[in-house]
């Protein structure tokens, strides 16, 4: 927001307080006294002006408390500041408009609910979850603003890592409405899981990958979990399977399962396994293209078989090619140690240069996140084109 339009609006509402504390004056006032009694409004209404004008707005937020009272009338014109205010990132003054409306008791019950929803709003955004838990679980039970409280509490768990409370919220939620990510709950069970699984525990990580298949019958971060298990468990043939599964029905995941893949293919040491693997090679020039690209995100460029898949690779795509050429000529005619060197570039290019773009907020990221680390959407990142070549967008 910029200053001119945050003194446009704090104007505005200095002359709704205005009309508001003139016309509640002339209501209530008689004959001689009327005139008496506006005098005041003249000096602070100005004075606050004046402190809008000169960026003071601690000083202006005062006269303006003085001017208005909070009533069932005036509440509204207190409700634009905190939120001006808010959205201007000044939330500690938002916390005091808001909680201001909070200690007059003789509110309606709506304008009560509504300071209490605001004034959670204020503590998320200044990072008190403690105290915006403690409001949004008081406006979750059975008042107008229940399905704003849930969704704030699932913001809240899922900064706080706090699974088990998430899923509760999000069955609360599901009861009255869609959620608006229908797949985050097989993510806070996926959580759990991997959690149990790094402490050991592969039976409550099984059981709690059942419940993810109970939500989402084919999710692709539970079977990932549930080859990760079978590994750590030496079954390294169900986690082929699994790994298949995924790469079938989510190629794009295809960098993320290729390293399991990899590590299952050295556990098994089986001829048909191998034999398979390699044929899956064999398949056709875009398939070699899609390994050796996946391959090389995932830090397995120095494996042999992406220097067998790396000439589709150039050949197919044309930013690629057309670098190859223009430095080596034909690519066909590289030799083996070139590239290997050319995969390792690769490597070091793709390790530093944004592969995944949230379809949310934009975010741009080298490395792929479940949940976006910017507007915290669940499964929002996509890949980006294998070379995209484009002007950074420079900080400012």
């Amino acid at each position: 927001m910029t200053p001119e339009l945050f003194v446009a609006q704090v104007i505005a509402l200095f002359l709704a307080a205005a009309a508001g504390w003139y016309f509640a004056r002339r209501k209530s006032a008689h004959g001689p006294e009327s005139g008496a009694a506006a005098r005041p409004l003249k000096s602070e209404y100005f004075a606050g002006l004046n402190f809008v004008l000169n960026e003071e707005p601690d000083k202006a937020l005062e006269v303006f408390l003085r001017m208005v009272e909070v009533d069932d009338e005036t509440v509204e014109t207190h409700f634009a500041l905190g939120a001006l205010y808010r959205r201007r990132g000044e939330v500690n003054l938002s916390i005091r408009v808001h909680e201001n409306i909070m200690a007059r008791p003789a509110l309606q019950a709506e304008h009560r609910e509504h300071a209490m929803f605001a004034l959670g709003e204020d503590y998320f955004r200044a990072g008190l979850f403690d105290r915006a838990e403690q409001l949004f679980q008081r406006l979750s039970e059975g008042t107008a603003r229940n399905l704003g409280a849930l969704r704030y509490l699932l913001k809240i768990y899922g900064q706080q890592a706090e699974w088990v409370d998430a899923i509760s919220t999000y069955q609360r939620l599901k009861y009255l409405v869609s959620p608006e990510y229908p797949t985050a709950i097989a993510h806070y069970f996926c959580e759990l899981a991997d959690i149990e699984r790094k402490r050991g525990d592969y039976a409550a990580a099984r059981d709690l990958l059942h419940k993810v298949r109970i939500e989402q019958r084919h999710f692709p971060r539970g079977a990932l979990l549930r080859a990760d298990i079978a590994l750590a468990q030496e079954d390294p043939e169900l986690a082929i399977q699994l790994c298949r599964r995924v790469v079938e029905l989510h190629p794009h995941l295809l960098p993320l399962v290729l390293p399991r893949f990899m590590a299952a293919l050295q556990a098994a040491r089986n001829d048909a396994i191998l034999s398979a693997f390699h044929a899956w090679l064999q398949a056709t020039p875009a398939r070699r293209a899609e390994i050796a690209y996946a391959a090389i995100v995932a830090g397995l460029e120095a494996e042999p078989f992406v220097i067998e898949c790396l000439r589709d690779f150039i050949r197919v795509d044309p930013n690629l090619g057309e670098l190859v050429g223009a430095l080596a000529g034909d690519p066909s005619a590289i030799d083996a140690p070139q590239l290997k060197a050319l995969a390792t570039a690769l490597g070091r290019i793709f390790r530093r240069t944004p592969r995944y773009r949230c379809v949310e907020c934009g975010l741009a990221s080298a490395t792929h996140f479940w949940q976006c680390p910017g507007c915290r959407s669940w499964d929002g990142l996509s890949p980006i084109a294998r070379m995209e070549f484009g002007p950074r967008v420079l900080n400012r």
